[in-house]
């Protein structure tokens, strides 16, 4: 049985709202519909084009394009003779000195045998023995692909101690290293991730983490890291300690497409996902929704993806439970009353009724304000810890973004574009 495609209507063989990162073994979600970024592109690359080793953070709210950006500068890297791959290393606050090491070595690994499947000799035997007894213990980095490469077999018995990985995993790190630059690779570049909205207690461990391996790691001739998050996560990772402040550049904060280029991100999906090549794409949207959901979402390109394919599937599934054979552009009203009933019921059901409450009075006073919390406690009439304890809450259901600290100004909080859609008719 064929399952009906909905987008066909537009001659869409799919969603062109996806939110997944770009990268270039995928071939739905190819690095050719990349748009932007030029400078800051650039930047990074001369960067790690401009020394033995490099440490890079790059720093923004969330959904603006971060990850996309390393996974487009890493190709342009590979593409200049550097070595890596498209997975993504966790430096997150969990585990271990020696687990953030694990997960170091084994990005490493990956991006050699990505580059190079045929590696083979000592310093490859080394690290896949390494890897693989540290992946079977649980230690694998979060967002690499099932597998040890093409190195590692299933059967092989390996048992080394997690205090291994600080005695010899920096030797097998540096000669895995110089292996790659043996064979022609200019050197390894790797992206750290994972830095998203974490407290400071979080922020201050993770930065614990990234020092206690410093010296045996981050300065080893012929690697190149690039961290990711969102911004006070980065800069107190990067900055509370001088020993790794140091040894990094001052982080690179970006900053949400221009309109006119998340305009360009969407044609460029629509052409790229014609179900009949021959014949035009149909336009999905009326011309003002992508500028009102950008704006409402507040450059948040994630975000506004999200709501507009959750939006649109409704409606098409609407349109073809009428039997209709044609369809028009889905205009703004219409968008708005399908999401506003889905957030409603998502958000309510996450936060229950205390919570809800606060958020929809914070709606009906003015949906666009920039708070901080002696404004909330004001507005709620609740205690200071019980403040903090709902913005927590808020923040983890996606309702509530914290903006970046300026110097010693309290945080500033605002409504994401999913809750400002749910409080619309407030």
């Amino acid at each position: 049985m064929e399952l009906p495609n909905l987008w066909k209507l537009y001659n869409l063989c799919a969603s062109p709202y996806f939110q997944e990162t770009l990268r270039d073994d995928r071939e739905a979600t190819p690095l050719s519909l990349f748009v932007g970024r030029q400078q800051e592109r650039r930047l990074l690359l001369t960067t790690i084009g401009s020394s033995r080793s490099s440490r890079q953070a790059l720093a923004g709210r969330p959904g603006i394009g971060k990850t996309t950006l390393v996974q487009a500068v890493k190709a342009d890297a590979l593409a200049a003779g550097y070595w890596t791959s498209t997975e993504i290393i966790s430096l997150g606050r969990e585990g271990s000195s020696e687990d953030l090491l694990g997960r170091l070595i084994s990005g490493a690994y990956d991006a050699v045998l990505a580059s190079c499947p045929s590696a083979a000799g000592p310093a490859v035997e080394a690290a896949r023995q390494l890897v693989r007894s540290f992946r079977l213990r649980g230690g694998g980095f979060s967002l690499a692909l099932a597998g040890f490469g093409a190195g590692g077999t299933q059967t092989d018995s390996v048992s080394t101690p997690a205090s291994a990985l600080l005695l010899d995993g920096p030797r097998v790190l540096g000669d895995l290293l110089t292996y790659a630059q043996g064979q022609g690779a200019r050197g390894l570049v790797l992206h750290l991730d994972n830095l998203e909205n974490l407290s400071e207690i979080n922020a201050g461990r993770a930065a614990e983490l990234l020092r206690s391996i410093r010296d045996q790691a981050l300065l080893l001739d012929g690697l190149h890291l690039i961290v990711v998050g969102t911004t006070d996560a980065v800069r107190t990772v990067l900055q509370t300690h001088t020993q790794i402040r140091s040894v990094f550049s001052d982080p690179q904060i970006l900053h949400p497409l221009a309109l006119e280029e998340a305009q360009e991100l969407l044609h460029n999906r629509y052409d790229s996902l014609r179900l009949d090549p021959g014949k035009p794409w149909r336009e999905p949207l009326d011309p003002d929704v992508v500028e009102r959901l950008y704006q409402l979402f507040r450059g948040d390109l994630r975000g506004m993806l999200k709501a507009l394919e959750d939006g649109i599937t409704v409606l098409l599934g609407l349109t073809a439970a009428a039997g209709s054979e044609g369809v028009a552009p889905v205009g703004m009203d219409d968008l708005l009353l399908v999401l506003r009933q889905r957030n409603q019921r998502e958000l309510e059901d996450q936060l229950g009724p205390g919570a809800w409450d606060r958020l929809t009075a914070w709606g009906s006073s003015d949906p666009d304000a920039i708070r901080i919390q002696t404004e909330l406690r004001t507005l709620w009439g609740i205690s200071q810890p019980a403040v903090s304890q709902t913005l927590s809450q808020l923040i983890v259901v996606g309702a509530v973004e914290a903006l970046p600290r300026r110097g010693r100004e309290p945080i500033h909080y605002i409504l994401t574009g999913t809750a400002r859609l749910a409080l619309s008719g407030s």
